[in-house]
């Protein structure tokens, strides 16, 4: 009686896992995919920068538009306003005024130069420096050509600097003008004068002020405006 054959050997298994346990992957064979982490947020971009341009631009700004109100202030106080309106009448810096030939009695402070000025019709004749004098109780004053001439127009008239007077003392004098090569219907008017520094201090403080109110306009909005692009360009990235 023939035996039947037995069974041939046993293939290998991979070991069995304990119960409870995560399966292993076989050796030799990747694990799991891991998932790859993100990257961090990035950062929001610093406006500091910005903030302070914006800051800057707008202080000069208003530095700027104060300059400029100075300026136009002191550039109308060298202008001789006021000294005749358009009907050739005396304005509101006249102190006094007359007819020429005529005179009239003025209040002068010590050490304050004052103008006298010629007003004509447009076109005609004034007197001359050698025309005027002033008589004072303490005796006639110099009269001397104006230290800063000036004229003032308006209307159909036109004034015109000719003389100045200062008086050592505050007294009250009375400044006359003879009739010499003026126009029929000429008068004069007796305002306060300028001192040559403080005319010239007057005129260079206002192209100063001018200066500072055009390039503080300029550059402030230079950096206003940058500082704002700033701002908008960083916040959308």
């Amino acid at each position: 009686m023939t035996t039947p054959p037995g069974p041939g050997p046993t293939p290998p298994y991979p070991p069995q896992q304990p119960s409870g346990y995560p399966a292993q992957p076989p050796s030799g064979y990747p694990g799991p995919s891991t998932p790859y982490p993100g990257l961090p947020p990035r950062p929001p971009r610093s406006t500091r920068g910005a903030t302070i341009l914006i800051v800057v631009g707008a202080v000069l700004l208003v530095v700027a538009l104060v300059a400029g109100v100075l300026g136009v202030t002191t550039f109308l106080r060298a202008l001789p306003t006021g000294v005749v309106d358009g009907a050739g009448a005396p304005g509101s810096a006249a102190l006094g005024s007359g007819d020429v030939p005529g005179e009239a009695e003025i209040e002068l402070s010590g050490g304050q130069p004052y103008s006298v000025w010629a007003v004509v019709p447009i076109g005609a004749d004034g007197f001359d420096v050698e025309d005027v004098t002033v008589t004072c109780p303490d005796g006639d004053l110099a009269v001397r050509h104006p230290s800063v001439s000036g004229s003032s127009g308006f209307g159909s008239h036109e004034a015109t600097t000719v003389a100045e007077v200062t008086s050592p003392s505050t007294q009250t004098c009375t400044v006359a003008v003879a009739q010499g090569d003026a126009s029929p219907g000429a008068t004069f008017v007796v305002t306060e004068g300028w001192q040559f520094g403080e005319f010239f201090a007057t005129v260079g403080g206002t192209v100063l002020l001018w200066f500072v109110a055009i390039g503080g306009v300029l550059l402030g909005l230079g950096l206003l405006v940058g500082g704002i692009v700033w701002r908008v360009v960083a916040r959308r990235r």
